[in-house]
Formats: structure tokens, C-alpha cells, sequence
């Protein structure tokens, strides 16, 4: 049984999670098994998987998660593909103080009996903090970690267990602890084109009728050119 605290939810999503508080779950979106949104935006057509954790974040259309991800304070473009044991937007911990450990936390575990409004206050502090930035048609492979406050631009590719400390290039490779660049996915001047032709904001009717040149074709200038045809034929 799912609990539904201060939401809206779409009548079309298919939900069998476990819980769901303050947030927005949006057309045709799937929400696996156990898993908890809170405070949250997940817009149409997602799939979250089983055992997830989505707080303070927003996840963009068509972007899925695997099993065992948790998503904090996020902001997640579209046409994301996110793989399974991911950790994005964690908290940072000091390591040149004395400890190591949370003052915020501290104060909440000594106060919270004692002041009823505490958890208002955490909640601010939360709210506060600053966010991960990740694009549109990112890839995350599994066992990826992202840490807060972090910039990934559209079309980055992030390889399996990486550790992501500081922002990544759009439409770059990156892999390794700390995760750092092995190439750009395709030459400046494609990369400026997918830039500005941003096809993942594309109607999704649009879409459907192009599959062979987004899904299916390897990136050319010819491929390029069609792409642009078709935004113009948007505007």
C-alpha cells in the first residue's frame, strides 16, 4: 500500500511505491517498488525503479532510474538514463574541522524533543543547500557517484563506478575516482549543433515520428542538418 501525504498525483501513473510526500508524479509515469519521493517533481513518462530515494529533486520526461538510486537536492534533465546503486547529490562533510560529523545533525539529535519547530528548521537549512545541475540525454552508469553541486551538461556520459567531484563538459566522457575527462562523444562543431537544436524539448509526437535519426544513426553533419530542418520547422 502506497502512502499519498500532500501530493499530486497523475492519474495515469502506475504507482507501487512505498511512499509519497509533498510532491508532483506527472502523466505516464512509472514508480517501482519501495522506493520514497519526497518534496519532489517527477514529470511525465519516467520510470523510477524499485528502491529508490528521490528528495528536494526534480526529474525531467523520459529520464528512468535503476534499482537502488537515491537522487537529493537534483535538478535532472530530460531523456536521462540513470543506472542502478547510483548516489546523486549527497551531502559534503567537513574534513579540516575537528569532526568530521554534521553540526545540523547534532543540534537536530540533542534538540528534537526539546523543540517541537526543530524539524521546520532542518528543513530550511535543507532547502538552503545547493543543488546538483544535470542535463538533458545524460547517460550514469552504474555505481556512479555524483556529489552536491555538481554541473553536468547535455549528452555527458559518466562510466561505471566514477566519482564525480567537480562539473563535467556537455557531451564529454568522463570515468575514474575522481572522474575525469577521456574524450568529447563527438567534434566541437556537432556538439555546438546538438546544443542549440536541443531535440529532448522536442513534442514527443515529433519525436516518435524521427526515431531513425535520434535512436537509430550514427551523428553526422547530414544527420545534423535534418535535425535542424525539422526545429525549424517547430518554431
Amino acid at each position: 500500500m502506497t502512502d499519498i501525504i500532500s501530493s499530486e498525483v497523475s492519474s495515469s501513473a502506475k504507482i507501487y511505491c512505498k511512499k509519497i510526500t509533498s510532491s508532483t508524479i506527472k502523466e505516464n509515469t512509472i514508480i517501482g517498488d519501495d522506493s520514497i519521493i519526497y518534496r519532489s517533481i517527477v514529470n511525465e513518462n519516467c520510470e523510477i525503479n524499485r528502491h529508490n530515494r528521490i528528495d528536494n529533486s526534480s526529474i525531467g520526461r523520459f529520464t528512468y532510474t535503476g534499482h537502488n538510486t537515491t537522487i537529493k537536492k537534483s535538478n535532472i534533465g530530460s531523456f536521462a538514463s540513470i543506472s542502478w546503486n547510483v548516489s546523486i547529490g549527497g551531502a559534503n562533510h567537513p574534513d579540516d574541522f575537528v569532526t568530521t560529523s554534521p553540526l545540523w545533525r547534532f543540534e537536530n539529535m540533542i534538540n528534537r524533543n526539546e523543540h517541537p519547530t526543530n524539524n521546520i528548521q532542518l528543513q530550511k537549512r535543507i532547502s538552503e543547500l545547493p543543488h546538483c545541475t544535470i542535463g538533458s540525454d545524460v547517460l550514469i552508469s552504474t555505481n556512479v557517484v555524483i556529489l552536491r553541486n555538481i554541473n553536468i551538461g547535455n549528452g555527458a556520459v559518466i562510466g561505471a563506478g566514477a566519482v564525480v567531484t567537480s562539473d563535467v563538459e556537455p557531451y564529454t566522457i568522463v570515468a575514474g575516482v575522481p572522474a575525469k575527462p577521456i574524450r568529447k562523444r563527438f567534434d566541437d562543431q556537432i556538439i555546438a549543433a546538438l546544443e542549440e537544436i536541443q531535440w529532448w524539448d522536442w513534442p514527443t509526437d515529433v519525436i516518435r515520428q524521427h526515431i531513425d535519426l535520434i535512436y537509430q544513426k550514427k551523428v553526422n553533419m547530414d544527420i545534423i542538418e535534418q535535425l535542424r530542418e525539422i526545429k525549424k520547422g517547430l518554431s
